[in-house]
């Protein structure tokens, strides 16, 4: 699939604001958010073109700003978008690791419109950034992985904006358990969603404090958060009772000093314990009782026996549509996910990753029933390196809407497998083959470009057939794609690299790692022409036999 006519023709105008003269005036506010974004997509923010940017696409009229990894976002682009006096509802700012509070500060001070601010991963962002914040209008802050971020500035900010219904304050190192109190007096019944991944601090107390005060909450992540014990949970859970998604990973304490997990609201939709190593008979008790469970992730727990899945599976499974039982090697064979299989008729995402004792003849019979093998949207095998050819074949060829296909290190990929995929799921987003053996070549690879133009992540890492060609596919076929991994594919060059990025429609997040190169391709300068080429192609090689 070529670019769409849309695309190509804001690509030729972001490539020409220069010499098109009073483009901007024509511009409807909708393309020049869309323009903004790609520009910064593909680092044009150069000192030379900036000039043009800001005076074509800054205007008053823009509502929305996404910056994201690029480090021409500094804090002369944010003052330049706060001197053109537009009304923001939403800004996103993603990994630009030049931004600092004195950009920020300026941006948000007259923004009383805000709606959505999501400045993540920022790591000179403090608390004098966010005291500029106040917006009767905002509901969600997102902070993720500002870790220079203290109690100070998060008590600004939902002190400021009370009308806040979404906070992430997931891998904010700096912030501790004494902000909770604020957050739960401030926010209030207001509060939805709240993220406090890896606040170590968290005890009881606070938790319960939270509760109390915030008894609408329906989304909360206490992923690592260590210190809190079961002894809180009855608590949280009976204050908390609209509560739909709990994520509970390594908050290894909360089945001491006993398990009151049995206690979970009915109205849980997601439940998440990863790591959890928690008693098969009690867990089936506390699962049992969800009438409205739909997603089920058990990562990382070896403490279930065949018995113990077989029952949880009984009880639940007709009704869970995402079952994530990854990293389960002690827990999971071959046998063991007969109960998966027989009890959860209603399956769209199955993850099995590192998984390694399964050989897969169990899914069988759920990928060749036409019904069920086109319910699936997501299958993740990674690291279940003996799945058998005729489980890759059902799926390949009966899972006809599957838009994430995860086949990393399984020996029986082949080329014939992805030609089977490309040519029978259209609806293709995520792919990956990492280490696949030399099985997997450029003929596969172009074949899923070729026929899966909606791609948006394609891991090839380790597989040392693929050459430029699989590359060049995929940038001509697939205008979306947003990541790649080729590291260890010592055949891709650079030059294909970058012709990818350059024509694709947003940033692509590139891993092209060679730590083994071959010596026959060292690169070298000729010193007759000033050029640098590769060793094995000059006519002096001392590593060609003569």
């Amino acid at each position: 699939m070529v670019k769409k006519l849309h695309d190509i023709c804001l690509q030729c105008i972001g490539e020409n604001l220069h010499s098109i003269s009073r483009v901007g005036k024509f511009l409807p506010t909708k393309h020049k958010e869309i323009l903004l974004r790609r520009l910064v997509d593909h680092d044009m923010l150069t000192q030379q073109y900036l000039p043009h940017i800001t005076y074509h696409l800054f205007s008053p009229a823009i509502r929305r700003v996404t910056f994201k990894w690029c480090d021409q976002v500094t804090d002369h682009v944010l003052t330049q978008i706060d001197l053109c006096q537009c009304k923001l509802d939403s800004i996103v700012i993603t990994g630009c690791h030049e931004v600092t509070d004195g950009g920020v500060h300026t941006l948000l001070h007259q923004q009383n419109g805000l709606e959505r601010l999501k400045l993540r991963n920022l790591p000179h962002l403090t608390c004098k950034g966010l005291e500029a914040v106040a917006s009767p209008n905002l509901e969600e802050v997102d902070l993720f992985k500002c870790a220079n971020i203290e109690n100070r500035g998060v008590q600004s900010l939902v002190t400021k904006n009370p009308t806040i219904s979404k906070l992430n304050l997931g891998y904010c190192y700096k912030v501790t358990e004494d902000i909770i109190p604020n957050i739960a007096q401030c926010l209030g019944s207001n509060l939805l969603h709240l993220d406090l991944g890896c606040l170590q601090t968290l005890s009881n107390t606070n938790l319960e404090m939270l509760a109390e005060n915030c008894p609408n909450i329906k989304i909360l992540i206490l992923q690592g958060c260590n210190r809190i014990t079961g002894e809180c949970l009855p608590t949280l859970f009976s204050k908390c009772n609209r509560m739909q998604l709990l994520d509970l990973s390594f908050c290894h304490k909360i089945l001491e000093p006993q398990n009151n997990l049995k206690h979970l609201p009915l109205s849980i939709t997601t439940l998440v314990l990863g790591g959890l190593q928690v008693d098969g008979e009690q867990l089936q008790e506390a699962i049992a009782r969800l009438p409205k469970l739909e997603d089920l992730q058990l990562c990382g727990i070896n403490t279930l026996d065949d018995d113990s899945i077989k029952k949880i599976f009984k009880s639940v499974g007709k009704q869970l549509t995402n079952v994530d039982m990854s990293g389960c090697r002690q827990s999971l064979d071959d046998h063991t996910l007969r109960h998966i299989v027989n009890y959860c008729t209603e399956l769209e995402h199955i993850c099995l990753t590192y998984c390694a004792n399964l050989k897969g003849t169990s899914l069988l019979e759920m990928f060749q029933d036409k019904r069920r093998a086109q319910q699936m949207v997501e299958i993740r095998l990674s690291g279940c390196r003996e799945i058998e050819y005729s489980v890759l074949e059902a799926i390949s060829t009966s899972c006809s809407n599957i838009e994430s296909l995860f086949l990393s290190g399984v020996h029986s990929v082949t080329d014939q497998i992805l030609i089977s995929v490309a040519n029978n799921s259209p609806k293709l987003k995520r792919v990956g083959v990492k280490s696949c053996t030399s099985q997997v070549t450029d003929v596969g690879v172009v074949e899923i470009a070729r026929c899966c133009p909606a791609l948006k992540e394609i891991v090839l890492s380790g597989l040392h057939a693929i050459t430029d060609k699989s590359v060049l596919a995929i940038a001509n076929n697939c205008p979306d794609l947003g990541y790649i991994y080729v590291s260890g594919c010592n055949k891709v060059t650079h030059a294909s690299i970058n012709y990818l990025k350059d024509v694709c429609n947003s940033r692509v997040y590139v891993q092209h790692k060679l730590p083994n190169v071959d010596p026959n391709q060292v690169m070298a300068k000729n010193l007759d022409t000033g050029e640098f080429c590769r060793v094995d192609q000059t006519r002096y090689d001392r590593y060609s036999t003569q």
